[in-house]
């Protein structure tokens, strides 16, 4: 699988040092791509993107300006969920150099909670972007095996024939702020 960002830019625009393991990034973003950024796109416009050696137009710009960002935000959560952590033949542990002191638990979850704020921000101005471009691939209904993202509220998914407008009126939430009757 193509990855749509380089190391480079990883390190430039994120908190990641460049010292890190570049394999162990390097997984980070192909599970970001896969997990959240196909999810985000749906099927057709992600292999676009994987087929595509140089986007132009509408495309480059979601490329440079919405995609990269978000992978470089969703890769750095991802790599601060096993950063940590070593996995080899004699089992899983935990790698401190000397002269370290290990963070707590409470302070690595308070930096996944930041990174994940953030690259949530930066998948939201995506999907408003492409609300807004209507580009051909960005099918909101189709029989892609990986389809956009579903609406919903907190963690309770709200299916296409229910009325979210209907539902906000009463139920008002955070998604009222960003929504986009663009992309109904």
């Amino acid at each position: 699988m193509k990855l749509l960002v380089t190391d480079n830019e990883i390190v430039q625009g994120s908190m990641l040092g460049g010292a890190i393991d570049v394999e162990r990034l390097r997984q980070c973003v192909l599970d970001a791509q896969v997990t959240r950024l196909e999810e985000l796109l749906g099927q057709e416009l992600f292999e676009y993107f994987q087929d595509t050696e140089t986007p132009s137009g509408l495309y480059a710009t979601l490329l440079t300006d919405y995609i990269k960002p978000f992978l470089i935000k969703q890769s750095e959560l991802e790599y601060l969920k096993i950063g940590a952590f070593n996995i080899a033949n004699n089992g899983i542990f935990l790698q401190a150099p000397q002269n370290t002191q290990a963070i707590t638990d409470k302070n690595i979850s308070l930096l996944i909670a930041q990174a994940r704020s953030k690259a949530d921000m930066f998948a939201d101005r995506m999907v408003r972007w492409l609300c807004k471009k209507q580009l051909a691939e960005y099918i909101r209904n189709s029989d892609n095996i990986v389809n956009y993202q579903k609406n919903s509220i907190g963690s309770w998914f709200i299916p296409k024939h229910y009325n979210i407008r209907e539902y906000e009126e009463f139920y008002p939430t955070k998604r009222n702020e960003a929504y986009n009757p663009e992309c109904e």
